[in-house]
């Protein structure tokens, strides 16, 4: 498929919905309530019970993969958007 070809009914509603998915993953922020325990958790490392270590430890290992996952998800978008400008990849 070239960025001149026009983009088919199918592969174009298929294409908006994987953008949009992969907008979201991009967007993902951490519920209030959640990244205040982990801030909690942080400022407290050094006294921390062995069940709230593990739980820190859990949480640096979420965060950690999700940091990769959000940018695997905005090179998805960027590549999307230059081989098919006409597909939407913003909010």
């Amino acid at each position: 498929m070239s960025a001149t070809a026009p983009v088919e009914p199918v592969w174009q509603a298929a294409l908006t919905s994987s953008a949009a998915a992969l907008r979201r993953i991009a967007d993902y922020r951490l519920p209030p309530e959640l990244d205040r325990r982990v801030l909690d958790l942080g400022e407290r490392k050094e006294s921390l019970t062995p069940d709230e270590r593990a739980e820190l430890l859990a949480w640096v290992t979420f965060t950690q993969q999700r940091s990769v996952e959000k940018l695997e998800a905005e090179v998805a978008l960027r590549r999307l958007s230059a081989i098919c400008p006409e597909v939407p990849t913003n909010p």
